[in-house]
């Protein structure tokens, strides 16, 4: 492994950022554009890679000639679509989907069909959707069906390539439109990936589960979320036994994968005084069931798989910076995985794939200022070749680092969150500070690269992000500190590490502003809600502002069957608390200059939020700018847009608190 290393620290150190105070504006332009090379997949034989690659506005399909990195086919979707996703079901064979554009919306919307076509354009096949039907006859033959659904692929039939087993999720009817919301019992179904013929083999008594199988085709474990908004699971020994759902302590453990031949289920639970997700193996046969890792500070996020042993390799967790845990040292893709981050200088890395042999591995390597670059990594040789650099036309050395930081909140809770700094801040050149804060709420940000930061960072703002309680990632103790605290200790958690930010970095108290979509949005406006003075100005984008519209007001609570015990669950059925943590209330308090932005479509969190939230500030004589995007929905979707949206984000930072 010495070669390894030694060959691959030369090769990160040529793509690694040097220390740069010198700042130069880059264009608008270099923010907004989505990546070029958005995702890439090794072939099983590992001979050639599927990526999705933007190129003028459209996502289309590439086959690469992993030797060369010749493109030797691929697939252009026809009337502006984009290719949603893409997977491998042979060496020469992939499946993939479509998202579709239409004329209503300005992002593109998956449309659940899937085609099929070979590497060189042959057999090129519609095989599973709402048009994908052939003229029935009255032969028993099996035909290729219409079927207004979304599919899964869930098992590649190791000993059948013309085959793959899929499970349906039959799509909702709501007046005259279609929608995809997982209520219905799923359908498992054969089908044909050369001819799109298929057969139904049995429905599962699960609304919306997601199920898990065997290479042979035996689907033996289920998760869905119960109209209680819990996740729940069941498992059966065999596709002809009953379905056991689990209860009392077990369940508790969540099916997250299962081996391909089934002896082991790898599951997710939140175990612990903080309630960290770990995973855990379980012995089919014996019923031992064990955690893979152990010394954890957050949760267990993501996991690389081996391929060889068809186990869990590395598990990765975001406490600040990204931290890997590795099974074991006899592990082999453990091994690799740690001898690459020794290399690559601390990067964020990811094994994307592997060829089934193990010989090669596509690598992905990223960080906070580095968008993502993909490499070939040949274990026989230890040599490693350099694919691509998403979005290739940023530098990172351009880009200004996330820091993580980590505080006490007023009632002493530990808080964290990222810091970027732009490059001209100084003890003697204070930056002024936006608090970007994420949606959700109960997500979170992470370290990773984020162009909305970097674009802030660039134009001279320092960038605060706090994963406030109730975020995900920090152990469930965590996240259900946050329940019905949406318009209190959570925005508490968002004043404290504004404080902190000012007391130990060099920022100006006197120029700062709050921004943020969605949950955002609305954190964005009850941080100056309740601290008047704290703040010049504040930016809310798609945001909620009346907590009792959540209720008779889009998808949580009209589309999802859930939705209404999850709202129960997090932001309480109290009114008085809603109405008090609710930013339409306030507007005659907020003294800080508002702007806000919508999509008219906007299904999640409907227009009438800033509708009434612009009328409470007309009635209290104050005038908001408002930006209204006629065709987006939840967020603007589309270049044109992001230019008209980020230009007008900073004119009015830079008319609030720009030097």
């Amino acid at each position: 492994m010495t070669k390894l290393y030694i060959f691959l620290i030369v090769l990160a150190l040529s793509f690694t950022p040097l220390t740069n105070a010198y700042s130069k504006e880059l264009p608008l332009e270099h923010f907004i554009k989505e990546g070029d090379y958005l995702d890439m997949q090794l072939s099983p034989d590992g001979k050639h890679i599927a990526a999705r690659v933007n190129a003028n506005g459209e996502v289309n399909l590439l086959f690469l000639d992993t030797a060369t990195m010749k493109v030797v086919g691929g697939v252009r979707p026809q009337n502006n679509d984009d290719i949603h996703s893409v997977q491998w079901v042979s060496s020469e064979r992939v499946v993939y989907q479509y998202a579709e554009k239409t004329h209503r919306l300005d992002t593109p919307t998956a449309t659940g069909e899937l085609f099929a076509t070979d590497i060189d354009g042959s057999k090129h096949e519609m095989i599973f959707g709402y048009r994908a039907g052939e003229k029935q006859t009255g032969s028993r033959i099996e035909k290729k069906q219409a079927t207004a659904a979304s599919a899964d692929i869930i098992s590649m039939f190791e000993d059948d390539d013309k085959y793959i087993l899929i499970t349906e999720y039959p799509w909702t009817l709501k007046g005259n439109t279609y929608y995809d919301l997982r209520d219905s019992l799923p359908v498992i179904s054969r089908i044909n990936i050369l001819s799109g013929r298929k057969r139904q083999i049995e429905k599962v008594p699960f609304p919306g589960a997601k199920v898990f199988a065997t290479a042979k085709g035996d689907v033996l474990y289920a998760k869905w979320i119960g109209r209680d908004s819990y996740t729940k699971a069941a498992y059966r020994a065999s596709n002809d036994a009953e379905w056991i759902i689990l209860e009392g302590e077990d369940a508790n453990y969540i099916p997250a994968g299962l081996s391909k031949d089934g002896s082991k289920v790898y599951l997710r639970a939140h175990v612990g005084e903080k309630a960290f997700s770990n995973l855990f193996e379980l012995d089919v046969k014996t019923g031992n069931r064990r955690p893979l890792f152990d010394d954890l500070n957050a949760d267990i996020e993501y996991v690389n798989y081996d391929p060889a042993s068809d186990m869990p390799a590395v598990g990765i967790s975001y406490p600040g910076k990204t931290q890997y845990h590795y099974l074991e040292e006899s592990n082999r893709t453990a091994k690799y995985h740690k001898a690459l981050m020794g290399a690559f200088g601390g990067q964020d890395l990811s094994i994307v794939s592997q060829s089934d042999n193990g010989k090669l591995l596509l690598v992905r390597v990223s960080s906070s200022v580095n968008p993502g670059e993909y490499y070939i990594f040949d274990t026989v040789t230890n040599g490693a070749n350099f694919l691509w650099a998403n979005r290739s036309w940023m530098d990172p050395a351009d880009m200004n680092p996330k820091q993580p930081i980590a505080f006490n909140s007023s009632d002493g809770k530990e808080i964290y969150g990222f810091l970027t700094l732009p490059k001209t801040a100084s003890d003697e050149n204070k930056a002024p500070l936006v608090v970007y804060i994420h949606g959700g709420p109960h997500s979170r940000d992470h370290n990773g690269f984020d162009s909305s930061v970097q674009l802030l960072a660039n134009r001279g703002y320092a960038v605060l992000q706090v994963n406030f309680r109730g975020s995900e990632g920090h152990g469930l103790v965590y996240e259900h500190a946050g329940y019905k605290e949406w318009g209190g200790k959570m925005i508490q958690d968002i004043l404290d590490g504004t404080q902190y930010a000012v007391s130990n970095y060099p920022i100006d108290s006197n120029k700062m502003c709050t921004y943020g979509a969605s949950y955002g949005g609305y954190a964005a406006l009850m941080s100056v809600a309740r601290a008047t003075d704290m703040f010049k100005c504040a930016i809310g984008y798609v945001g909620v502002y009346d907590l009792n519209l959540m209720y008779t007001d889009g998808n949580v609570s009209q589309k999802l069957f859930f939705g209404r015990a999850y709202l129960e669950k997090t932001i309480g059925t109290d009114k008085a608390q809603l109405d008090d943590f609710s930013p339409v209330n306030y507007a005659s308090a907020i003294k800080a200059n508002v702007m806000l932005i919508h999509g008219e479509k906007d299904t999640q969190v409907p227009v009438i939020h800033s509708e009434r939230m612009l009328e409470k500030f007309k009635q209290a004589g104050k005038e908001v700018p408002y930006l209204n995007f006629t065709n987006s929905g939840h967020g603007v979707g589309d270049e044109e847009g992001r230019q008209q949206l980020y230009t007008a984000i900073l004119e009015f930072l830079d008319e609030n608190i720009a030097k």
